[in-house]
């Protein structure tokens, strides 16, 4: 009983806390986007309608919510490495293009369902496989081990961020886009440390 009311309170705690993660991702993105266009004012209020835009669709947010079991299942992250590191070895040793890797992944993965009948979470393969390739688009050279910590970001980030944003087109590449950006924040911190 104990254990149970400790995985729910701590789901309570860290799935705002990856929210909070979603949202600076988000904004930094906008951000980026203003900053690159700096010189022209009509960027900055469009930066500011982004803002306000966001903010008030967090207020809404209940209406995006579905309820999950209470337990994670943490079984799809190797869905998540097989996917990203297949698209990322599409793209650096066969030379593939970056986009045409990550379909032909995407639409491999979503034939795995009808082979492995056998797993509760065959209907979320496909899903995490794709979310992977998302993360093996990256053009950042950066080896295999920054990929897999990458991936396993994301993977983390996805399954404590499932029940949000339900229904909502560009999660998957948002998510990817925070398990890169995030991962490759702590390996530049832990770069000028060592």
């Amino acid at each position: 009983m104990t254990v149970f009311l400790l995985k729910i309170r701590l789901k309570k705690t860290v799935t705002p806390f990856f929210l909070g993660l979603f949202v600076l991702a988000q904004l930094y993105f906008v951000y980026a986007i203003v900053q690159e266009k700096k010189t022209d004012y009509a960027y900055l209020f469009l930066f500011l309608s982004f803002i306000m835009l966001l903010s008030f669709a967090y207020f809404k947010q209940s209406k995006l919510h579905i309820k999950t079991p209470e337990i994670i299942s943490f079984a799809l992250a190797p869905y998540f490495v097989l996917g990203s590191f297949t698209t990322y070895f599409l793209q650096h040793q066969i030379d593939l293009n970056t986009v045409f890797s990550a379909g032909i992944v995407g639409f491999s993965g979503s034939y795995i369902p009808l082979l492995v009948k056998n797993n509760r979470h065959r209907k979320e393969i496909p899903i995490a496989i794709y979310c992977g390739a998302f993360v093996g688009m990256s053009t950042v050279d950066l080896g295999y081990s920054y990929l897999l910590f990458a991936t396993l970001a994301t993977a983390l980030i996805y399954l404590y961020t499932q029940n949000l944003f339900h229904g909502i087109g560009g999660k998957l590449g948002t998510i990817a886009f925070m398990g890169v950006l995030y991962t490759y924040i702590i390996f530049n911190f832990l770069k000028e440390w060592w």
